[in-house]
């Protein structure tokens, strides 16, 4: 039994099982249309033999009728010969003059009821015809064929032929248990071909099966073949396109954890030699006041690497809570630009607004700040020394605003527009510096929380512009905790 419930828990087997029920069905509606069939065939096949039996019986008696008029004799079949000439539980009745003058009826009149109903034209015509019968000492119900006596083809008399209609149509009892016995034979075979079939078809099932196991175990370099079928080939791409994007991910994880060590062990090791040096005494007291504001910068620094990390961690298990609010956009824009001067100025870079017009749309103030100083200080990173970059704001007939941050750095290749938004994913400034590869990504996922998205186009004149679209008003919620806003920007 526990084999059984064992089987039936897997694919094969419930495929088997409805197989088999499938089959089982099959063949017993098999039997019982084939059953019906073969009964109304059989029983047809019977009355014609029967019919017949009654013409051949009324062409003895008017043959025999035929020769004692020519011999003159007076002897005709008796009841008995012509009873065993149509078989048991057979029996003649008889409605003519006398077969031969002085002779008597060697069978039973017909009565008179059923008299009534022998239609002579049709006699003549098909040579039988079915009638009703009805005998009053008898309870069977029975069939009666009348067929019509002919001597020198002049009708002179009719026999009507019966017998118990049981006699006439096959039982179910006699046809559907051969019926199925032949159903069951057939049956063996077929579950056979079905559990070959089955586990044949399920194969790159258990193949997918081991594929997973292994991945689970830490082999990204594991593949599915194609099985042959469509629907198991697009499982299988599937599979294998998962496993690819396992292996990408694991790769840039790898990738982002020698960056973040590489980020991380910077600033650490400046805050160490600086507060070692001051620790040892060794730092002249006019130099004090700057170690301690390295000291503060490269801590800085570490809490907004931390808290992009927890940024992206928060967007990923959805756990990230918005607060929209009316927010003059061109407002927050300015402010950004404004706290980015400072910094431009000392690359020499020109930083500048264009602003239409200020709208008000409903979204959340302190995200979007988050953004546009992640797109600022991503632009700072790549532009270079006496270039520009123009914060532009571009409002919609429908309320959505366009913020537009273009640089007059080098731009981004067409093949690199999508990437450069993957966690993790980070290229060299040109200044050789190579960030976490988070800010653009928490920038497009901010976006989106938001009911809007960032994308990358050209700017005029060279240079790459990153266009925040964001609606007239952002969903209410989004699905968690509010995280702090971390303004701080990454490298493409």
């Amino acid at each position: 039994m526990e084999a059984i419930t064992r089987f039936s828990s897997t694919l094969v087997g419930r495929l088997v099982l409805a197989a088999v029920l499938g089959l089982v069905a099959a063949a017993a509606v098999f039997a019982v249309v084939s059953s019906s069939l073969i009964r109304s065939q059989t029983a047809q096949a019977t009355r014609r033999n029967f019919d017949q039996q009654a013409q051949r019986v009324a062409a003895l008696i008017g043959a025999q009728t035929l020769e004692q008029a020519v011999t003159g004799s007076c002897q005709t079949y008796s009841s008995e010969d012509l009873s065993a000439f149509v078989g048991p539980g057979a029996h003649i009745y008889i409605d003519s003059p006398p077969l031969c003058p002085g002779g008597s009826q060697p069978l039973d009149n017909v009565p008179a009821t059923t008299r009534l109903g022998i239609n002579t034209s049709q006699l003549a015509r098909e040579g039988f015809q079915h009638i009703s019968f009805s005998d009053p000492t008898s309870k069977v119900a029975l069939v009666a064929t009348a067929a019509p006596i002919t001597v020198a083809g002049q009708q002179i008399g009719v026999i009507v032929l019966t017998k118990p209609q049981s006699l006439i149509a096959t039982s179910w009892s006699e046809v559907v248990p051969n019926l199925l016995f032949a159903a069951l034979i057939g049956l063996i075979p077929a579950v056979l071909v079905t559990l070959i079939f089955t586990r044949r078809l399920t194969r790159p099932l258990r193949t997918m099966e081991h594929a997973a196991e292994s991945v689970a175990a830490g082999d990204l370099t594991t593949s599915v073949p194609p099985a042959g079928t469509r629907e198991l080939d697009h499982l299988a791409h599937a599979f294998n396109s998962m496993v690819d994007g396992l292996r990408e991910r694991d790769a840039r994880g790898r990738a982002f954890l020698m960056n973040v060590t590489h980020d991380l062990r910077t600033p650490l090791t400046a805050i160490r030699g600086h507060a070692g040096a001051l620790r040892d005494g060794v730092v002249p007291a006019d130099r004090i006041d700057h170690s301690l504001m390295a000291i503060e910068s490269e801590a800085t620094r570490l809490e907004s690497m931390v808290a992009d990390l927890l940024d992206l961690a928060r967007i990923d298990a959805h756990q990230f809570r918005v607060h929209p609010t009316t927010t003059p956009i061109a407002r927050v824009l300015e402010e950004a630009i404004t706290a980015h001067q400072p910094l431009a100025a000392l690359r020499r870079i020109s930083l500048e607004a264009s602003i239409e017009h200020d709208i008000p749309i409903v979204t959340d103030h302190e995200r979007v700040r988050q953004i546009l100083d992640n797109l600022l200080e991503n632009a700072l990173r790549w532009t270079p020394q006496d270039g520009t970059i123009t914060g532009a704001l571009t409002p919609l007939a429908d309320g959505t605003v366009h913020i537009s941050i273009a640089d007059s750095g080098p731009g981004v290749a067409m093949s690199q527009r999508d990437q450069i938004f993957a966690p993790f994913h980070s290229e060299q400034t040109p200044d050789g510096r190579t960030g976490s590869g988070l800010g653009l990504a928490i920038c497009r996922q901010l976006a989106r929380i938001l009911g809007g998205d960032i994308t990358v186009t050209d700017a005029e004149g060279g240079g790459a512009a990153f266009i925040l679209t964001l609606p007239a008003s952002a969903p209410l919620e989004s699905d968690a905790d509010h995280g702090g806003p971390s303004p701080h920007g990454e490298s493409r």
